[in-house]
């Protein structure tokens, strides 16, 4: 049951159930105080240019005595250097933070690290102070100094010292709703950027909502050039620089072709197009190759080598867009890493850093036009892109040039799911037969479900999911197609029987010819919701059911059509009486995956109207 209840919940992005926000933000606890300075300084001949982070933040509690989590991260290029804690203004405290490698399933994919403990806070009223020391030994990894925490900051103030022998720009982003002072002062041969700002609020945490780089104030640290002693260090002046420095990460892998070619042409044994080939190549990495995720605060920018991945089975997006690419080229195909920022990110190659891009994906140049790979979308099918790079920019590999493309944007019907009934009235009952389709990142979502459960259980869990749990919804007879073709749609076809859905009063039987209510109540709480709302992907829901009028009986009433259509969606629902038999059909259209705060209220409107469609009913009279 277990496995049934979490593949439930795992489709309730293609159901689209409650749309809720996480609860106000806890006012136990403030950061009344905190101080950031970061120091560019001299270090010595292997990190020439380093930066000195000290940071301070006194926790104060308002009301009752708790603990408060306090966790740091760092990498092989950033260290922790020393941590002091201070409970009620002493250092007796008995505490000990813990340093741990950040691991996900147990494995240790990456030089991610974590420094953690419990702060207490005795009383209402008590202070603890935390005071964390840094280094970043790489100024290419430091670029972005965000100002909000997960708690609300009553004042904070923020250094960037900058010596003159350092060049470098700084890019504000989200100021205008926060009360933030910039000041800007030589300091002999130092230039101070100091903002100083007073109740900051705590980090939002709404799902479904941008990445912190669209609402929280912050600054981007671009730094281009350094000349610490007599040598200059070129950073990231320009894009140019950028890829230059990723292809020297490349040049540095050691991929054996030929340690992946045997594997490659065993793929493609018996294929003649080249798009053939690719598709095969594609589809093998998805299937075999599980992708390890960790996209935000990763030092390593270095691919795996393709064959390391190939023998381990796993890797992280640049371990299987690195393989990928390689197999394509070892059967003498173009083939292209591409870096690209996923749409969490709000920034693009305009301003060259490592914050631009949190992800590596494959091109394959088909007749010099790019057919852009993810392998790490596992059930995607080729040709089809998710929404999360859809119009994203990507800078693509051309040898010791580059070229930055935008990946093209797909329609809401790329992920068109379809369900088709022909139903018969027995009874008080509905007998008939279900066809259901998927498309794209509806296809998607339903196989990362099945193929989560094992096999022997997946007809049952299957059947459970498409019944939505309801014991009169009777499945028989199911047939699945295309489970293992990501380049196919998923197919599902299935006889029901749905039990005492007809309810009968004197001479006139009422009906409900919808159970699965699309988007019914999916209001957002405008009371607690300040951000905007995303959807996972654009989609297309096609809903039908025909209904043969037994003889004897007569359509009297039949629900009003509906029909709503706003810029970035619409609600099209009808029922007709045609030749003996009622049509029904509804169709919700999402063609922008971005719900905005000032459009909330128009959707709760539309929302409700849609539930009262919902709520009429079919009503059929018997003749006289």
């Amino acid at each position: 049951m277990k496995k049934i209840l979490l593949f439930s919940i795992l489709f309730t992005a293609t159901k689209f159930l409650t749309a809720q926000t996480d609860a106000a933000d806890d006012k136990n606890v403030v950061i009344s105080k905190s101080t950031k300075e970061f120091k560019f300084v001299k270090g010595n001949a292997e990190h020439p240019v380093q930066i000195k982070e000290e940071s301070r933040r006194l926790y104060t509690c308002n009301s009752y005595r708790t603990d408060v989590q306090v966790v740091e991260f760092y990498n092989d290029i950033e260290s922790i250097d020393d941590v002091n804690i201070y409970v009620n203004d002493s250092k007796k405290h008995g505490i000990v933070p813990k340093y741990e490698y950040y691991n996900s399933d147990g494995i240790f994919y990456s030089d991610a690290h974590v420094c953690y403990f419990m702060l207490p806070l005795q009383k209402k009223g008590s202070s603890s102070e935390v005071v964390f020391k840094k280094t970043t030994s790489d100024p290419r990894y430091f670029t972005s100094v965000y100002f909000m925490d997960d708690k609300e900051i009553l004042e904070q103030e923020v250094k960037v010292i900058v010596p003159s022998w350092m060049q470098l720009e700084i890019k504000e982003f989200n100021f205008k709703q926060f009360n933030i002072k910039k000041s800007v002062s030589p300091d002999g041969d130092e230039t101070v950027y100091t903002y100083t700002m007073k109740n900051i609020p705590a980090m939002r945490n709404e799902h479904s909502a941008p990445g912190p780089s669209y609402f929280t104030p912050h600054i981007l640290v671009m730094c281009k050039s350094a000349q610490p002693k007599d040598e200059n260090y070129v950073y990231f002046k320009t894009v140019k620089e950028q890829y230059d420095w990723y292809k020297g990460l490349v040049a540095q892998i050691g991929n054996d072709e030929k340690a992946v070619k045997e594997k490659t042409e065993d793929i493609i044994k018996g294929l003649k197009t080249d798009e053939e080939k690719v598709k095969a190549i594609f589809l093998w990495v998805q299937d075999n190759i599980r992708y390890i995720a960790f996209e935000n605060g990763i030092a390593g920018f270095k691919p795996e080598k393709a064959q390391e991945v190939l023998r381990k089975k796993y890797g992280d997006c640049k371990g299987m867009a690195n393989l990928l690419t390689v197999m394509l080229r070892s059967i003498n195909l173009d083939a292209r890493r591409c870096w690209i920022g996923t749409k969490h990110i709000a920034y693009d190659y305009s301003t060259p850093s490592l914050s631009v891009d949190n992800h590596m994906i494959c091109a394959w140049m088909n007749k010099g036009k790019p057919v852009f790979l993810d392998a790490t979308e596992k059930y995607i099918g080729f040709g089809e892109i998710a929404e999360r790079i859809q119009g994203r920019q990507t800078l693509i590999e051309n040898g010791n040039q580059y070229t930055l493309e935008k990946v093209p944007v797909a329609t809401y019907l790329q992920n068109t799911a379809t369900e088709s009934r022909k139903f018969a009235i027995e009874g008080n009952s509905l007998k008939g037969h279900v066809t259901q389709i998927w498309k794209g990142e509806n296809k998607e979502w339903m196989l990362s479900g099945l193929n989560d459960i094992k096999q022997d259980k997946q007809e049952n869990a299957l059947k459970q999911f498409l019944a939505e749990g309801k014991q009169n919804f009777e499945i028989s007879n199911l047939k699945v197609d295309n489970l293992s073709n990501y380049n196919a749609d998923l197919k599902v076809e299935y006889a029901v029987l749905w039990k005492d859905v007809l309810t009968v009063f004197d001479k006139d039987t009422y009906l409900d010819a919808d159970n699965r209510r699309n988007l019914e109540n999916y209001k957002i709480d405008t009371a607690k919701r300040k951000l905007p709302y995303w959807f996972n992907f654009k989609n297309n829901l096609v809903f039908e059911t025909e209904i043969q009028i037994p003889a004897g009986k007569t359509v009297s009433t039949l629900p009003e059509k509906l029909f709503i259509k706003q810029p970035g969606y619409s609600f099209n629902a009808s029922y007709n009486n045609v030749g003996g038999k009622v049509l029904y059909k509804n169709e919700i259209i999402l063609n922008q995956s971005e719900l905005k705060p000032e459009n909330f209220s128009q959707w709760n409107k539309d929302i409700e109207q849609l539930t009262n469609f919902y709520n009429q009913q079919i009503v059929l009279t018997q003749k006289n």
